[in-house]
C-alpha cells in the first residue's frame, strides 16, 4: 500500500477549501481584515471601520483603452527588525486597495488556478486567505495566523513523516522577496509570459490591471509591492507559484527525487544525497530567474538529516519548561527567565520570547506570577528588558502592564508605572525617525487606558503614524472619504484589551 504524503493531502485541502469561498466574502474579508498589517505592527485603534458595504471599483477602463488610476505613495510603517534596520511596512491608498482586492475577489477562479497550479509538485503553506477545514466555505478572523500556524505543522510534523525516505535537507529562500516582485510579471504568472507581452497594454487581461493597479499604489514603481496587505500576499503568492511550476518542469526533466515545501519565499528541500543539494539550488536560481529573482545566499545551507528538521530552541525550551503551569513562584518564574535569556543567545531571533511571554499569562489575561509591592517592579523590569532582546515582543509586554494594572498591586503602583513609559515616551521621541515602533505602542497604551494626565510632557511628533495614536486623530489616506482607517484609542480600548488584539501569539499552535 502506498504511505499518504501529508504534503500532498495538505495541498489537495487547501485548494478544495478555497474553491467554496463565496467572491463577495473574499472582497470583505481582504477590505477589513487583510488591509493592515499583522497584529503586533500597529495597535488595534487602526482599524478598517468603514468601506464600501456593496462591492465596487473606483477606477475603471476606459472605452478607449487607458485605465486612469493616479499615482499615490504608501504610508511606511516601520518596524525594527534588529538593532540597526528596520522591515517597511506599506499601507496602500484604500481606493486602489480596495480595486485590488474587488478583482482578485471577482477573477478568484482563476488566481487561485495560479497560486494552487495541478502542475507544480512544490507543496506551499503560504495561502493568503484565512481558510480553516473546520468551518469550510467560511473566513477566519485572524489576520494571517493560519499561516504561522501551517508552517510550524509543516516544520514539526509533515515534513518530518516524510524525511525518513532521503538524506539531506536544503534550506533557502527568496532574497528581498516582496521589494524584488517586478509589476510586469504579475501578468507573467496569470497569463504566461507570451501572452503578456503581447499584451501588454491590454487591460482586459486581469494581470495588466493589477500590475497597474500595484504600480500607482507606489507612486509608479514597478519593482516590489508593499509588504503587509493580504493582497500583496496573494500576488506574492501567484507569482512564487509560477516559479514552482518551472522549477518542478526543470526537476521533472532530470529526473530528480526530491520533495519541495514553501512558506512564502522559504524553501525545504527533502532530497536524497548530499551531491543533489547543490543541483536542485542551481534549478530553483534558473527558474527564479525567469521572474527576476534571486536566492539569499547567507540563508541557503544543506545539511544531513535528522540535522535543520526540527527548530532547535523548541527542545531547548522544552527542557526548562516541559508541561503549561498556571502559577509561577517567584523562584520559577525567575529561573525560567534566565533560561530564556541564555537559549536565546544560542538561537537569537526565533519566537521563543514570545512564547515564553504567552506561557506566562493566563487564558483570561492575567500574569501567572504573584505580585506583590517589591516583586512589582522586579517582574516588570525584567519583562522591558526582555523585549530590547525582541522588539516584536514589546506590544505583548505592554499588554501584560496593561493587565497588572487592572489588578489591587498594579492599580497602586499605577503613576509609577506611567512616570516611566510616559519618561521613555520622551527619550524616544528624541529620535522619532529611529523609534517609531515604540513610540506608537507606547502612546497607544498611554492613551487607550487615559493615563495621560501623569504624563510629564508632551512630545513633539511628526510622524502621520506616531502623531495619529498621540493625539487620538486619524490622519491617514483622510482624503479617501468612502474609508475610515483609524478609531479613537480610548474607544478602541474599551472594546478589546491589548492581549486580546494579540491573541495570535497566545495561540496553541503558536506555543506547542
Amino acid at each position: 500500500m502506498k504511505a499518504r504524503n501529508p504534503l500532498h493531502d495538505h495541498q489537495r485541502l487547501t485548494r478544495k477549501l478555497a474553491a467554496g469561498l463565496a467572491k463577495n466574502e473574499i472582497y470583505h474579508w481582504l477590505i477589513r481584515s487583510g488591509y493592515f498589517p499583522e497584529s503586533y505592527v500597529l495597535p488595534p485603534c487602526f482599524t478598517v471601520a468603514k468601506h464600501p458595504k456593496t462591492p465596487r471599483m473606483f477606477f475603471r477602463v476606459k472605452p478607449s483603452g487607458k485605465y486612469p488610476v493616479p499615482p499615490c505613495e504608501c504610508v511606511n510603517v516601520h518596524f525594527p527588525k534588529t538593532s540597526l534596520t528596520d522591515r517597511t511596512f506599506g499601507l496602500i491608498d484604500p481606493r486602489i486597495h480596495n480595486d485590488i482586492a474587488y478583482h482578485i475577489a471577482r477573477n478568484w477562479s482563476k488566481v487561485l488556478r495560479a497560486m494552487c497550479p495541478r502542475n507544480s509538485k512544490v507543496s506551499t503553506y503560504s495561502f493568503p486567505i484565512a481558510i480553516d477545514a473546520r468551518s469550510p466555505g467560511r473566513l477566519g478572523h485572524l489576520r494571517s495566523g493560519r499561516m504561522i500556524y501551517e508552517f510550524l505543522t509543516m516544520v514539526d510534523d509533515d515534513i518530518a513523516a516524510m524525511a525518513f525516505r532521503y538524506s539531506h535537507l536544503v534550506k533557502t529562500d527568496i532574497k528581498n522577496f516582496y521589494p524584488s516582485i517586478y509589476t510586469h510579471s504579475i501578468a507573467w504568472a496569470l497569463h504566461g509570459k507570451r501572452k503578456a507581452r503581447k499584451n501588454r497594454r491590454d487591460y482586459k487581461l486581469l494581470g495588466n490591471r493589477l500590475d497597474k493597479l500595484f504600480q500607482m499604489a507606489n507612486d509608479g514603481c514597478t519593482n516590489g509591492v508593499p509588504i503587509g496587505p493580504v493582497v500583496s500576499d496573494v500576488i506574492a503568492e501567484v507569482v512564487a507559484s509560477a516559479v514552482d511550476v518551472i522549477l518542478t518542469e526543470s526537476l521533472s526533466a532530470q529526473k530528480i527525487d526530491c520533495e519541495v515545501v514553501r512558506f512564502k519565499d522559504d524553501y525545504r528541500i527533502l532530497v536524497k544525497s548530499e551531491t543533489d543539494g547543490p543541483i536542485v539550488i542551481k534549478h530553483l536560481q534558473l527558474a527564479l530567474k525567469k521572474y527576476n529573482l534571486e536566492l539569499s545566499d547567507d540563508k541557503t545551507s544543506i545539511s544531513k538529516l535528522p540535522d535543520g528538521l526540527f527548530r532547535e530552541w523548541v527542545s531547548l525550551y522544552h527542557a526548562v519548561h516541559p508541561r503549561s503551569r498556571n502559577k509561577f513562584t517567584w523562584k520559577q518564574f525567575r529561573e525560567l527567565y534566565l533560561a530564556v535569556l541564555r537559549i536565546e543567545k544560542k538561537c537569537p531571533g526565533t519566537g521563543m520570547i514570545d512564547r515564553f511571554v504567552a506561557d506566562i499569562i493566563s487564558n483570561t489575561g492575567q500574569l501567572k506570577v504573584s505580585l506583590s509591592d517589591d516583586r512589582l517592579q522586579k517582574v516588570l523590569s525584567m519583562l522591558f528588558m526582555l523585549a530590547t532582546l525582541h522588539i516584536k515582543a514589546f506590544p505583548k509586554v505592554l499588554a501584560i502592564v496593561e493587565s497588572v494594572l487592572k489588578s489591587p498591586v498594579g492599580h497602586k503602583h499605577r503613576d509609577e508605572i506611567v512616570e516611566y513609559l510616559s519618561s521613555l515616551l520622551l527619550d524616544l521621541s528624541k529620535d522619532e525617525e529611529r523609534n517609531k515602533y515604540l513610540i506608537t505602542w507606547i502612546s497607544y497604551f498611554i492613551v487607550s487606558n487615559r493615563l495621560t494626565r501623569p504624563v510629564l510632557k508632551t512630545p513633539k511628533l511628526k510622524d502621520m503614524i506616531t502623531r495619529s495614536v498621540f493625539n487620538n486623530r486619524g490622519t491617514i489616506f483622510k482624503y479617501c472619504k468612502d474609508f475610515k482607517l483609524f478609531v479613537g484609542c480610548v474607544r478602541t480600548g474599551k472594546k478589546m484589551s491589548m492581549l486580546k488584539h494579540l491573541e495570535i501569539f497566545s495561540h496553541p499552535a503558536a506555543t506547542s
